[in-house]
């Protein structure tokens, strides 16, 4: 029977729901737990439970009869501490409960960094009203007025004044666990966001993007991410060095950081740091903009894994840009939503890798002033992050929201700009008019539908691997009679092959097969690959989506390991990269993991005797979807009944290819081969080997 590990969310909000999702479709078991019996992530979760995450004792309780694997935080600083607490009560993996009190209280994180010299703004903290005198006449002004422990820009003000901190205060300390708030120096420059894979104590930089701003009340919240930076490499490394001393003195040993930093005349200062995926979309942002999976490396360390070189390394670098969808001074209305129209064609529209709605009808939309107070995002890529924000902002434009009431704002403070904020103000003021614009010159073709419909493209292939997946297929319906241009180009946007040229179509559907080859017949090196058609007439070029992952290198298995008992077959594997698990019987598949992860063991069940049981590993497509068939096979016969423990060994690759050469046997039609084992008695075993992949074998010990 096979056992698949566990995994334990805290949260399954919508910031959740993409990591429940992942790690279902990744093949875990999932349990999930959340104070609202309504949450969007519990119909996704293998058990769910309506209990708030901040009650240890019972998440625990929860996790232990589950009997789970991992515990997960993600894009929440309130579950950081619980769930360090809640895997050190199970003996799980975690980043250990005094690490989290540091990066999820700013007072202790502000404290710890003055205390290891890390460049930072001057601040104090509150707990009352009592010295806020002192506290203004030693940090001068302007200030920022926010709550120790708290998130999502709750709470979070501008002040000036010893009157609007008074005023402003017993708000933002009734939203901090801890009843501090923190006030600090206003730092005006360009804001970073980066993240960090932390292994061993030692970081690895994977991103650095710009966080733009509004203007007004919501002067906090980040509404589009920018990748990569637009600051200078002398600039970006001096944030990196920051950074990495930030979570260094922090004390984060195996973990993802979240470091926002800020760019000053002054040289770069840190504004917080969390450890744990960031929340608004930032995994996408670092999953199209380098292909790198930060559920991934979450997943892997939450249940104690090695993070191999290949989870963390770029396999691109491609400008990418999200821009959040909000009310005033956004494109939405404000009021009570009565109808929404026009995603699919944001979706469609040139650049786009991908969009949604937070919201429907009969939700209310606000002026922004808190992150959830986003409504959703337009994600774009183009040739450089000013050009891939355009794409989204004209995108973005094509929405169509009705609303039946105005929604006033919660609190009214007329926006303070001084003569510091003049050109943040003047940037973000040109976007709108920009957007504006945008939306006057498409608002007569927003109903039109676009050029094509119904695309379909394959995410993942390998012409190598003689399987289902060995080809893309590609295909779409032109919806009127035109002249297009269909090619296929690479990360840097670079045409590697041309299936029409120029060509005057029919309308219906279109069909391509690509089998990886450039237009010479070259195979072509992995990577990520993209189909556009071209409308020369239309001076326009639509990215079909679903970029696809050219990959043509099999897993190398690093360890392998067996035991048996009884009637139980207990086999343990590593891989350098994720690969399935299949278990089969009589040459039948019996078992396939859902699982796609470097590694982990496999603990079956043998039918009766006289059966063959096959183990074979095969090597999952980019991103952990189920992909190629191909990588090591492992058949194990059985010797009687039960398998013994003494004399259970591995024969290698290389044994049998060296058995192989000297019978002559060729590599591309391999059938059986059989071999003899010299250890401690062992008899011969049969291995197979189809299709040009080795096998490696088990052989026991006859009685």
């Amino acid at each position: 029977m096979l056992r698949l590990r566990t995994l334990l969310f805290l949260g399954a909000s919508v910031s959740q729901l993409p990591a429940i999702e992942y790690a279902r479709a990744a093949g875990y078991r999932v349990a999930a737990v959340d104070g609202d019996p309504n949450a969007i992530g519990f119909p996704y979760a293998d058990v769910a439970e309506a209990v708030d995450f901040t009650d240890v004792d019972r998440v625990a309780a929860f996790g232990a009869r589950l009997g789970v694997n991992g515990v997960l935080a993600i894009s929440s600083d309130r579950a950081v501490v619980p769930a360090a607490a809640i895997a050190a009560a199970l003996g799980l993996p975690g980043i250990g409960v005094d690490v989290a009190e540091r990066f999820a209280n700013k007072a202790v994180m502000r404290r710890r960094l003055a205390e290891a010299g890390i460049p930072q703004p001057r601040s104090r903290v509150l707990t009352s009203t009592e010295g806020v005198e002192a506290s203004l006449a030693a940090l001068g002004k302007p200030l920022v007025l926010k709550p120790a422990d708290s998130g999502g820009q709750r709470g979070l003000f501008m002040v000036d004044t010893a009157a609007e901190i008074r005023a402003h205060l017993p708000e933002t300390l009734a939203l901090s666990r801890s009843g501090q708030a923190v006030l600090e120096v206003y730092m005006d420059g360009v804001e970073l966001n980066g993240l960090l894979a932390v292994r061993g104590g030692e970081s690895t930089l994977l991103t650095l993007s710009d966080r733009l701003r509004p203007t007004g009340i919501g002067f906090g919240v980040g509404w589009i991410h920018s990748f990569p930076s637009s600051l200078p490499e002398a600039t970006l490394d001096e944030a990196r060095d920051v950074a990495v001393a930030a979570v260094r003195a922090l004390g984060l040993r195996d973990g993802i950081a979240f470091p926002q930093l800020i760019a000053t005349a002054a040289g770069v200062r840190v504004v917080e740091v969390a450890a744990r995926i960031a929340a608004g979309q930032m995994a996408d942002l670092v999953s199209f903009g380098t292909g790198i999976s930060l559920f991934d490396i979450a997943i892997t360390q939450a249940l104690g894994d090695e993070v191999p070189d290949w989870m963390v390394t770029p396999q691109f670098v491609r400008p990418t840009v999200i821009r959040f969808l909000t009310a005033s001074p956004g494109v939405l209305p404000v009021g009570t939503v009565s109808s929404v129209g026009g995603l699919d064609a944001v979706r469609e529209s040139p650049g786009v890798l991908s969009a949604n709605l937070y919201f429907g009808a009969g939700a209310t939309i606000r002026p922004v002033q808190v992150d959830a107070d986003r409504s959703g995002y337009v994600i774009a890529t183009a040739s450089t992050p000013s050009k891939a924000l355009g794409l989204a902002d004209r995108a973005a434009a094509k929405l169509v929201v009705s609303v039946q009431d105005a929604v006033a704002p919660s609190r009214e403070r007329p926006p303070r700009r001084r003569a510091l904020r003049v050109l943040s103000a003047a940037l973000v003021g040109a976007i709108v008019l920009g957007t504006a614009l945008a939306f006057v010159l498409t608002e007569g073709a927003k109903l039109r539908q676009g050029p094509i419909a119904g695309a379909r493209v394959d995410k993942h292939f390998s012409p190598s691997c003689r399987c289902p997946q060995d080809v893309a297929h590609i295909a779409f319906r032109l919806l009127r009679r035109r002249r297009i241009t269909f090619q296929i180009v690479d990360a840097a946007g670079r045409p590697v092959t041309t299936f029409v040229h120029d060509r005057l179509l029919s309308a219906g559907l279109k069909r391509f097969v690509w089998r990886g080859r450039s237009a010479l017949g070259r195979v072509l090196a992995n990577g990520v690959y993209r189909p556009e058609v071209i409308f020369a007439a239309l001076h326009r070029t639509l990215v079909l989506p679903n970029p696809i992952q050219l990959d043509t290198t099999p897993p190398r298995l690093e360890h392998k390991s067996a035991r048996a008992g009884g009637r139980r077959l207990l086999l343990q594997y590593v891989y350098d990269e994720p690969a399935h698990a299949l278990v089969l019987v009589d040459g039948k598949r019996a078992e396939l993991t859902r699982s796609s992860i470097p590694s982990g063991q496999l603990d079956h069940e043998p039918a009766p005797a006289g059966h063959d049981h096959h183990i074979r590993r095969s090597r999952p497509g980019p991103f952990n979807d189920h992909g190629p068939n191909f990588g090591t096979r492992v058949l194990a016969r059985r010797a009687d009944e039960e398998l013994r423990t003494a004399g259970v060994a591995w024969l290698f690759d290389h044994h049998i290819e060296q058995l192989a050469r000297e019978q002559e046997v060729p590599d591309h039609r391999v059938e059986h081969l059989v071999a003899k084992l010299e250890d401690t008695g062992h008899l011969w075993e049969k291995f197979g080997a189809l299709r040009g992949h080795w096998a490696v074998g088990l052989a026991g010990r006859e009685r």
